[in-house]
């Protein structure tokens, strides 16, 4: 197996980027202690990214629980923490709501761009 020519890299990232049409919101974490002196994390809206997002990857665990809901694409070289969370404010260039996920695993830094793996943030009911 031959390595890749000088140039297609590149090019392939370029490529990626172009077909990224979602929209994301970096929500950066922190965290502050309660009068209990346990962290309550908050998250502050940053960056946002032009984005691939993937709502049905099908990853199950044992046939019957997915452990990841969905997988986004972003470019090369974007800064997460895993502790973040990221809001999709656009999907095919139509607004959203609703739509915040924490990272579910290491991001995983393909050819052309990062994988990060996803699960819905819910209140719980």
């Amino acid at each position: 197996m031959t390595g890749l020519r000088p140039g297609e890299l590149t090019g392939l990232q370029t490529t990626q980027a172009g077909h990224m049409m979602d929209t994301c919101v970096r929500l950066v974490y922190s965290s502050a202690l309660d009068a209990y002196n346990i962290p309550q994390p908050t998250y502050t809206p940053g960056d946002t990214l032009a984005c691939g997002f993937n709502p049905s990857p099908s990853k199950e665990m044992m046939n019957q629980v997915p452990d990841v809901e969905a997988v986004l694409r972003l470019p090369v070289g974007t800064t997460l923490d895993n502790r973040d969370r990221l809001r999709i404010t656009y999907r095919f260039g139509v607004a959203v709501t609703n739509e915040d996920y924490e990272i579910a695993g290491q991001p995983r830094r393909g050819p052309s761009g990062l994988l990060v793996p996803l699960k819905k943030v819910t209140d719980g009911s």
